[in-house]
């Protein structure tokens, strides 16, 4: 009976995994289908014409990426969600998209500071790193 409780919570809980992990997989999914559909409108020919669609998938237009002149610049701001995006809200109040949805998701609404470039056609930040913002306690004078 023992052998068989066992057997019945490893499967459920092998499940379960499962299941969360092809949910991650779903929602990371959406969330790069709508940045490219965002960032890549179609592809049109010399003619004007939208790009030939190769059985249901349009072709792939790659993703621009900045120059690699872009000097790098460092943000410090709050993670916050705007839509489909994560976006980088600067502490005088800016709002700047980032192109790393997996990096930015664990640090959403927590004040840290960005590393990367920023295209200025776009005002997308790519990142290079994110790491939290050193919070120091505000010290309070007795007059």
């Amino acid at each position: 009976m023992k052998y068989a409780i066992k057997r019945f919570l490893f499967v459920g809980i092998s499940v379960a995994l499962a299941a969360l992990t092809v949910r991650r997989y779903n929602e990371d999914s959406e969330i790069l289908a709508e940045d490219a559909e965002a960032d890549n409108p179609p592809a049109l020919d010399h003619s004007g014409a939208q790009a030939p669609i190769l059985g249901d998938q349009p072709a792939r237009v790659l993703p621009r990426r900045p120059a690699i002149a872009a000097p790098t610049v460092t943000f410090s701001g709050t993670v916050v969600r705007s839509g489909p995006r994560f976006v980088l809200r600067e502490t005088a109040g800016a709002l700047y998209p980032l192109d790393s949805a997996g990096r930015a998701r664990r640090y959403e609404g927590e004040p840290v500071r960005v590393t990367g470039k920023l295209d200025l056609d776009t005002q997308l930040l790519y990142v290079d790193a994110i790491e939290p913002a050193v919070m120091l306690p505000r010290r309070i004078s007795a007059a």
